[in-house]
């Protein structure tokens, strides 16, 4: 399969880090960042005294230094000028994760300069999680409104930052363009985990026959969504609680939408999927719900797991 990306972006890359001074294994050495890559114990030596890439490398970029700068997009074992695309972007996105990469000036230089070559093949490196607060990259190639989904998934995990919640979102926002039942279908499921959590963090009775509309009412009336700042906190709450009523509507349409076109219930042989801008909307207005409403409960909730019926 052809690369998407050049070898006269990535040569352009390389030019501009060894222009710059920059060097991509930051903090770590050449071998040690490279094996998180590849299996540098598996690939084999160019140096007969040693019987693995690992060794070898090791001698001429640590012991001597006798290589030269790029001999990573050179070298067959590593080939980053024509590697596959995929390997290409997590090498990118490697040099500037928080534990290879320890000063934030380095990193958004390195992120600026990714993006402004990578554009011409319409490819990015894009902020994908955070870790302790610090950003972690990933590579891609770009889509419409992507930017969006990644956006909402990452400020969800500040009020909900569990491996089953992360799981949950990172199936809802990457299925969108491509398994749209699939994204729909776990829209729902992290709404309904978002509203029974927030009740259970406030001692709400949660009955186990509750649909989704009914989880949503229950949330809105165990919420204050009094504004501090209004005038006029009372007046401010009912027309806010009034808005609040059109989001039982949207929940019962994600519902339906969830039924007839998620996962969770058998398909028969003609079952056709929706088009992607419809589990889209959904992504987003469920997206948008539950950061309201985790936000409103301002405190970290624990979770309540629920599974695909």
């Amino acid at each position: 399969m052809m690369n998407r990306i050049s070898d006269i972006t990535r040569q352009k890359i390389a030019d501009e880090m060894s222009i710059r001074k920059i060097c991509y294994s930051g903090r770590l050495s050449e071998p040690d960042f490279l094996g998180r890559i590849f299996d540098l114990k598996k690939l084999p030596s160019r140096d007969r005294r040693y019987t693995n890439a690992y060794d070898d490398i090791y001698q001429h970029t640590v012991n001597n230094n006798d290589w030269e700068d790029d001999w990573i997009y050179t070298d067959p074992r590593i080939n980053f000028l024509h590697c596959e695309d995929e390997i290409y972007l997590k090498f990118l996105s490697l040099s500037v994760h928080p534990r290879i990469r320890e000063k934030v000036t380095e990193t958004n230089e390195l992120i600026s300069l990714y993006n402004r070559c990578l554009a011409i093949d319409e490819f990015e490196v894009v902020q994908k999680d955070l870790i302790s607060g610090v950003p972690v990259f990933a590579g891609r190639q770009k889509l419409i409104d992507q930017a969006y989904t990644d956006a909402k998934k990452i400020e969800i995990k500040k009020y909900l930052d569990t491996n089953y919640v992360n799981g949950k979102i990172n199936v809802m926002t990457n299925a969108i363009h491509n398994d749209t039942d699939l994204a729909i279908g776990t829209a729902k499921e992290l709404l309904e985990t978002v509203c029974k959590s927030i009740l259970n963090h406030r001692g709400e009775h949660l009955k186990p026959e509750w649909t989704l509309p009914q989880l949503i009412k229950a949330t809105t009336s165990a919420l204050d969504f009094k504004p501090k700042g209004a005038s006029d906190p009372e007046k401010a709450e009912r027309a806010i609680r009034q808005v609040l009523g059109g989001i039982a509507s949207i929940v019962q349409g994600v519902s339906e939408l969830r039924n007839d076109f998620g996962t969770g219930h058998g398909k028969d042989a003609n079952f056709v999927v929706i088009e992607p801008k419809y589990a889209k909307l959904i992504v987003g207005v469920v997206s948008e719900i539950a950061i309201f409403y985790l936000s409103t409960n301002g405190e970290f909730a624990e979770i309540i797991e629920t599974e695909a019926v």
